[in-house]
């Protein structure tokens, strides 16, 4: 972008010199980086090696500055304890300006779409990006916008059917998106084991347990459950969406990449979460595998996903690992 460039600033609405902001805040992308191979890869173009995660030009640069403070505070002050191990952390009104940050900038990425599709909870959505850019600006109460919550993911005991890759998804992937079930309606984004979610319409609270972050202080801690179908079904379908897409794209050339850099990198990898997850997908693809028997290509996987073998966990090789 022309660093003279003027624009409209999406959060104070001041016309000024814009600056490109992260999606996924920068501590997330190296932390990728230190802790995979190097390298950042998106699922719809796998066989490019990146070295930043996605941007866009949102913001003047006080407005950015107001975002990357409270960034810090979620690095030092969660993502770290929780990665190294904590089950319990205390946490104070500067978590939820972090997390409204991240997710009103996952709105601004979808409001164009949402509005040329006429989407069903279009009317909602622009009243959360309005109720959240005001308290982005001015942090003080937050309602009915305000129910915020964030989940910890760790190795799934099986993954889902259809989802072969589940814990690499769930550990590792970055994502951002709105979605919606039934009468409900999501805006979500995650990165490493975080799941962070606001609800934007009515739902049943119960079914979020030790995941609510409120507008002050609290404590966020382990174990947590959700028991929310709708939006279990959503990541099952995400994860799996996103390893076809992975897959059908990476080229021979660049997987063998990736193997003699994950190869190279074993001794620094040993108790990361990238090899936790892929140890857990390969065992998790050997007990569908050792069920399969002599199953035929087009028969039904028995891994329960209602999809072809030959085009869900047949695409595993020998040994049950999943191309990664």
């Amino acid at each position: 972008m022309d660093p003279n460039a003027k624009g409209v600033c999406r959060l104070c609405q001041s016309i000024s010199r814009l600056v490109e902001s992260h999606i996924i805040p920068k501590f997330v992308i190296r932390w990728m980086k230190t802790t995979g191979t190097a390298y950042i890869r998106r699922v719809n173009a796998p066989n490019i090696r990146l070295q930043d995660g996605p941007k866009e030009t949102l913001l003047c640069s006080k407005c950015e500055q107001l975002f990357s403070l409270r960034e810090g505070y979620f690095a030092s002050h969660v993502f770290k304890p929780m990665l190294a191990g904590a089950t319990r952390v205390e946490y104070d009104e500067r978590l939820a300006y972090f997390l409204v940050s991240i997710l009103w900038r996952v709105l601004q990425r979808n409001l164009s779409a949402a509005k040329q599709s006429a989407y069903r909870f279009l009317s909602e959505i622009q009243g959360a990006e309005k109720e959240w850019r005001r308290f982005l600006l001015n942090p003080s109460r937050i309602n009915p916008f305000g129910h915020l919550h964030i989940f910890v993911a760790d190795i799934a005991a099986q993954n889902p059917p259809g989802a072969p890759n589940f814990n690499l998804y769930c550990l590792r992937a970055m994502d951002a998106t709105i979605f919606d079930c039934e009468a409900r309606c999501y805006v979500f984004a995650k990165f490493s084991r975080f799941f962070i979610i606001a609800m934007i319409t009515p739902y049943d609270e119960g079914s979020w347990q030790n995941t609510r972050i409120v507008n002050g202080t609290g404590t966020l801690q382990t174990p947590q459950s959700v028991k929310d179908l709708g939006f279990g079904g959503f990541l099952r379908r995400r994860a799996k969406i996103a390893y076809e897409r992975f897959d059908a794209g990476l080229t021979s050339k660049q997987l063998s990449v990736i193997r003699n850099q994950v190869k190279k990198k074993i001794p620094t990898l040993k108790t990361s979460d990238l090899l936790r997850a892929s140890v857990a997908d390969q065992a998790d693809a050997r007990r569908v595998l050792s069920n399969a028997g002599k199953i035929g290509g087009n028969e039904m996987c028995p891994c329960g996903s209602g999809i072809e073998f030959g085009k869900c966990h047949g695409q595993c090789d020998v040994v049950g690992t999943p191309r990664p």
